[in-house]
């Protein structure tokens, strides 16, 4: 390969790690080409053309650092993460976790991108892969099938499929009226979100409404492909009404101020804008046929005149088994300039692909111009989540998101509190990353 003076940079897929991608290759002086599909091509689950648009839930999760994906987030603000920027810049809500409306944030990602003045956007879909090199390929889990197979076709590795349910997202007049109980259920310091408290007898009915409720699944899916985690609503009620009640239905010390008890169940409502117009059903993920989830919904005490503004929607997902084939750097270790970043490596939330994008947009850059990559600091959350996706058993490795138990332990920490073991990781985890920043990472280029 010939490597132009100026160095040239290939994104394909425009989510959140993509974008993530052709930012920081653009930073690090690259001429960067970035491919976004939409809106000539559509998915199943995408809503507008901007990129970086969230479809699922829009959280970001925990702020905190003392919870794993706070401090992924403060980690990726060291790093300049276009991301985490935009998010921070449309927040609802930053108290407990990280809460963004998602067309303000996609809004912005896409503004910073179009005007950047070494990205160009091309808006339209890549069906076969050339030799151009470096390449970054983010398309996440909907990868349409043409651009699979000629991935496929490079890489010889097989695909593993499973599926992601999103939920709806209705608004409700008069939502303030409703009597709905304030709170979080596992934090009584969190007064975000409402909760529509269920007794037995509606959580009975409801359950028994979900499991016979028409859904957009497949007669004979395989249950191989409904991983712990990503389970439709309607297939925990089928498999055990419980599974709801110790999952996304679970009150946990939410305290009902009338009766003094706690609920048998709740279904929990967040924001979804600035203006408290539309709320998501938090963890009601659903495939169910739209008019069906109009009809089950309604059966939730304080729901009954609601209305769905963006169906829940069940998608078949492809990953990749990344211990197979990825390096640390985030480049495929037979791929010569080939990257992979994103929930197509088996990142488990947007953070992580964000995190995955840094390092594959900023990597292309330097392998473009023949310097060595750079590799995060082996204390830090970013590169447990590294550490995951390339070292895990290939047999058993499946979309999880980090936790502190990723993390290497500090030295003579065993004999501390829980708490005081995190803090220890955490100061060392941030003293790491600012000693990295100051001495390995490059100016942006102007």
């Amino acid at each position: 390969m010939n490597r132009s003076s100026v160095p040239q940079v290939t994104v394909i897929g425009g989510g959140v790690a993509g974008a993530e991608a052709a930012w920081q290759s653009a930073q690090a002086g690259a001429q960067v080409a970035l491919y976004e599909m939409r809106p000539g091509a559509a998915t199943p689950v995408h809503r507008t053309e901007l990129l970086g648009e969230l479809v699922g839930a829009n959280s970001l999760g925990a702020t905190t650092t003392h919870k794993a994906a706070g401090l992924l987030k403060q980690e990726l603000r060291q790093l300049k993460s276009l991301v985490i920027r935009a998010a921070d810049e449309s927040a609802l809500s930053r108290e407990r976790e990280l809460l963004v409306d998602r067309t303000t944030m996609a809004g912005t990602i896409t503004e910073l991108i179009a005007t950047h003045p070494r990205i160009e956007l091309r808006r339209e879909e890549v069906a076969e892969l050339s030799a151009i090199e470096p390449l970054i390929i983010a398309t996440g889990p909907l990868t349409s099938q043409p651009l699979a197979r000629s991935l496929y076709r490079c890489i010889r590795h097989a695909y593993r499929f499973f599926y992601q349910a999103s939920a709806p997202i209705v608004t409700l007049p008069n939502i303030y009226d409703r009597g709905l109980l304030p709170g979080c259920p596992y934090d009584p310091e969190d007064d975000s979100g409402l909760n529509c408290p269920l007794d037995e007898n509606a959580f009975e009915q409801f359950c028994a409404a979900l499991s016979t409720a028409q859904t957009g699944l497949p007669d004979e899916y395989d249950g191989r492909e409904m991983l712990e985690g990503y389970l439709p609503v309607e297939i925990m009620a089928r498999r055990d009404p419980h599974l709801l009640r110790r999952g996304p239905m679970s009150p946990g010390r939410l305290v009902d101020p009338d009766s003094g008890e706690r609920p048998p169940a709740i279904v929990r409502l967040m924001a979804e804008d600035t203006e408290g117009q539309l709320w998501r059903l938090l963890g009601m993920g659903t495939g169910l046929l739209p008019e069906e989830q109009a009809r089950v919904l309604r059966m939730i005490p304080g729901l009954e005149d609601l209305e769905i503004v963006r169906p829940g929607q069940a998608a078949r997902s492809v990953f990749l088994c990344a211990p197979a084939l990825l390096a640390r750097t985030g480049r495929v270790r037979d791929g010569e300039g080939l990257f992979l970043a994103g929930q197509l490596i088996g990142t488990a939330d947007y953070v992580e692909a964000a995190a995955t994008g840094w390092l594959a947009g900023v990597n292309a850059a330097r392998w473009a111009q023949s310097e060595t990559p750079l590799l995060f600091p082996p204390e830090t959350m970013l590169a447990a989540l590294m550490h995951r996706l390339t070292q895990s058993n290939p047999d058993t490795f499946a979309p999880q998101s980090v936790n502190f138990g990723m993390l290497l332990p500090v030295p003579g920490d065993r004999n501390l509190p829980k708490d005081e073991r995190r803090e220890a990781q955490v100061a060392r985890s941030q003293a790491a990353l600012t000693e990295f920043v100051t001495e390995q990472m490059p100016e942006p280029r102007e």
